[in-house]
């Protein structure tokens, strides 16, 4: 019998864009979240697997390049961002932390395969749920190797 559970159908393909493989962590920092507000900053982006229309904000993009840690990987797969966003597979869900806000109702955990500089890599995508059905994004790609 075959499951009726959503697998991923597209795998995102991501390039380093040159000029930013020679800058420091602190200014890809910087030229990650320009990247997303000026290009994708209000988009609404409706995932495949769960239906949700999930939110590209500037505060998203806040919590991308200056939350979490950043590495290349990680730069190289907000050029592709929204398609990541639109064909993750929803993995779990997540509870609200204490010390989240009183708008946060707990969190939609997402995994995502993605090319990233001709390497598949998993992706974890963390959709914070928001009172009055509002969805907003946060990405980390797992350091560990994936073999094909």
């Amino acid at each position: 019998m075959e499951s009726k559970r959503y697998k991923q159908s597209v795998i995102p393909k991501a390039e380093t864009p040159a000029e930013w493989k020679e800058l420091k962590l602190q200014q890809l920092r910087t030229v990650i979240f320009a990247h997303i507000k000026n290009k994708y900053a209000g988009k609404i982006v409706i995932n495949v697997d769960t239906g949700l229309p999930i939110i590209i904000s500037v505060t998203s993009a806040r919590k991308t390049a200056f939350g979490e840690a950043i590495y290349f990987k990680k730069a190289a797969a907000v050029v592709v961002l929204p398609e990541i966003i639109k064909y993750a597979e929803y993995n779990n869900w997540g509870n609200s932390k204490t010390t989240d806000g009183p708008n946060i109702i707990g969190y939609l955990n997402f995994k995502c395969k993605c090319l990233i500089d001709g390497k598949k890599e998993n992706i974890r995508l963390a959709v914070q749920f928001q009172k009055g059905g509002k969805y907003y994004y946060n990405i980390e790609i797992n350091k560990k190797k994936v073999h094909t």
